[in-house]
C-alpha cells in the first residue's frame, strides 16, 4: 500500500493568541498584524494601532506567490522583512526612526511560544488522521521557524514533516511549493487541506486533491450532490471553493472525509 500524506496549511492548524477577535479563522495576516500591534503597545513610543489598521500596509512574499525568491534561513529572513514591518508601522503614523526600532522586536514577539496554540480540534484531528493511516505534513508560508511554532502549539509530535516557504523559496499555491513537498516525501498519495481556496486550486492544478477548511459551510459539495447520503459528511461552500475541490467545516470534518479513503 502506498504511503498516504495529507499536506496541511499551517494556518489551518494554529492561531496566534489575541491576534484577532475572530480567533483562528480571521484573515490570514492577523497573526502578523497582531504581532505588530503587540510590539507597538510594548514600546516606549506611546502609540497604538489595531491589527485592522496595520494589516493593509503589510506586504509579504505570499501576496505574490507566483514569484520564486531566495531561500532565507534564520536571521536572514527576519532581517529581510524588518523593512516590511517598519513600513507598516510608519503607515500608521509611527515616526520612522521609532518604527525601525520597533520592527527589530517583531521576531521575538511573533515567535513567543506563549502566544501560539492549536485551533480547536486540531490535535484530535491529527490523531485521527494518523490512526487512519495518513501522515500529516505541514507547509507554512512564512519564516524558517515552522518547527518551533508547531512545538509551541503542541502539535510537533503529531506531524510527520514540515516545510516553510522561507527555506523552499516558494509560497503556496505555487506549483513548486507542492512539488517540493512531493519530491521530499519520495512518492505516495498526497491530499492538501487549508483555509485558502487559492491554495486548494493550486493543489488541484498539479493533480493533488484539494480540501478547503471553511468553518460554517454546509455539508454538500457541488461535485458530490449525486453521491450517496452517507458520503455527504463534509461541508463545502457555495462560493469560493474551486471546481473539483472539497470543503469541510472543521478539521474534524477533514478527518471524517479522509478516514475511509
Amino acid at each position: 500500500m502506498r504511503d498516504r500524506y495529507v499536506l496541511l496549511a499551517f494556518d489551518a492548524l494554529t492561531t496566534r493568541a489575541a491576534s484577532t477577535p475572530a480567533g483562528a479563522y480571521g484573515p490570514p495576516d492577523d497573526d502578523w498584524a497582531g504581532a505588530l500591534r503587540d510590539v507597538l503597545a510594548a514600546s516606549d513610543t506611546a502609540r497604538s494601532a489595531a491589527p485592522d489598521a496595520i494589516r493593509p500596509h503589510l506586504t509579504f512574499p505570499w501576496h505574490r506567490p507566483d514569484r520564486m525568491h531566495a531561500d532565507r534561513a534564520g536571521e536572514d529572513w527576519w532581517r529581510h522583512h524588518e523593512s516590511t514591518f517598519a513600513d507598516a508601522l510608519a503607515a500608521v503614523d509611527v515616526p520612522r526612526r521609532q518604527a525601525d526600532a520597533v520592527a527589530r522586536t517583531v521576531r521575538d514577539a511573533y515567535l513567543d511560544a506563549a502566544a501560539w496554540s492549536a485551533v480547536d480540534g486540531a490535535a484530535d484531528a491529527l490523531d485521527r488522521l494518523r490512526d487512519a493511516g495518513w501522515n500529516p505534513v505541514v507547509y507554512l508560508n512564512g519564516p524558517p521557524e515552522v518547527d518551533a511554532l508547531l512545538s509551541a502549539a503542541g502539535l510537533d509530535n503529531r506531524v510527520t514533516a514540515s516545510f516553510t516557504s522561507a527555506l523552499t523559496g516558494y509560497e503556496l499555491p505555487h506549483a513548486r511549493a507542492f512539488e517540493t513537498v512531493e519530491d521530499a516525501l519520495g512518492g505516495g498519495r498526497v491530499w492538501f487541506a487549508g483555509r485558502d481556496p487559492d491554495h486548494a486550486a493550486g493543489a488541484l492544478n498539479i493533480g493533488v486533491p484539494g480540501v478547503v477548511v471553511a468553518p460554517g459551510d454546509r455539508d454538500v459539495a457541488p461535485s458530490d450532490r449525486d453521491v450517496a447520503p452517507s458520503d455527504r459528511d463534509v461541508a463545502p461552500s457555495d462560493h469560493d471553493v474551486p471546481p473539483g475541490a472539497r470543503s469541510v467545516a472543521s478539521l474534524s470534518g477533514l478527518a471524517d472525509l479522509l478516514e475511509g479513503r
